[in-house]
């Protein structure tokens, strides 16, 4: 009756250890895969790229906006867009200037569909 008693102690606890090493384990690999922080250095050159960057990074990631690519215009429209329906601040006058010539010139239209692309589409 000892011996048993003895061994499910000892059963614990290994279990007690074994649970404390993988949730130690988790917790560093959780740690080690999160991703980097944004910072403006990581996209396009241009002037005004860091107004742009922190404007919309106050509201989203910019990997949303980095992923777009649209006419100054259609950038423009984006803009009206976010104020009337996300309630983001009005940018007017030179500022907003500022943010759409960066947009324009660092993530312009596509000309090209991106995406998957038939390969037995006609060319």
């Amino acid at each position: 009756m000892r011996s048993s008693k003895r061994m499910a102690a000892t059963a614990l606890a290994a279990a007690t250890v074994m649970a404390m090493v993988v949730a130690s384990a988790m917790e560093g690999a959780a740690q080690s895969a999160r991703p980097p922080e944004e910072q403006p250095e990581h996209y396009p050159e241009g002037a005004h790229r860091e107004d742009t960057f922190y404007f919309c990074t106050a509201c989203h990631s910019f990997k949303l906006v980095a992923a777009q690519g649209m006419s100054r215009d259609r950038w423009n429209d984006t803009l009206d867009f976010m104020v009337s329906r996300h309630k983001m601040p009005d940018v007017q006058g030179q500022d907003r200037e500022k943010i759409l010539d960066y947009l324009s010139s660092a993530f312009p239209e596509r000309r090209e569909p991106r995406g998957w692309q038939s390969p037995f589409a006609p060319k």
